[in-house]
């Protein structure tokens, strides 16, 4: 009886060891893959640095941004008034900026009847 459970200690230490191998081929497979993804990761571009009031803004911490960027502006300004056209040639950076003013309160409104609490705001590029 001793003979035959020491028998099956034995199976069950070497299936053990096999499993132990296994996973420790695995583990090096992965570390090898993680190497050449750190290896690629690197070869990439670096991301633009933020604006120095976005990185004030954000800080450090799991907060996300939302970035918006109004492409059309002038076109904007045009199709809802078209004395905007005089404001765009005389000052075509303060009309950008009552537009960008004006979309984001129409932004906060939206997204306030949508029961979303936003706080939108105006950033210039550096």
């Amino acid at each position: 009886m001793t003979l035959a459970i020491a028998v099956l200690a034995l199976i069950v230490a070497v299936v053990l060891a096999v499993i132990c191998g296994l996973l420790l081929w695995q583990l090096r497979t992965l570390k090898l893959r993680a190497e050449a993804l750190a290896d690629e990761v690197s070869l990439l571009e670096p991301a633009p640095p933020m604006a120095p009031d976005l990185e004030a803004t954000l800080g450090a911490g799991n907060r996300r941004l939302l970035v918006v960027e109004v492409l059309n502006p002038l076109d904007v300004a045009l199709s809802r008034n078209k004395a905007a056209g005089v404001l765009a040639a005389m000052a075509p950076e303060r009309l950008r900026k009552i537009v960008l003013e004006q979309a984001s309160r129409e932004m906060v409104a939206e997204m306030a009847d949508q029961g979303l609490e936003v706080e939108v705001r105006v950033h210039a590029a550096r």
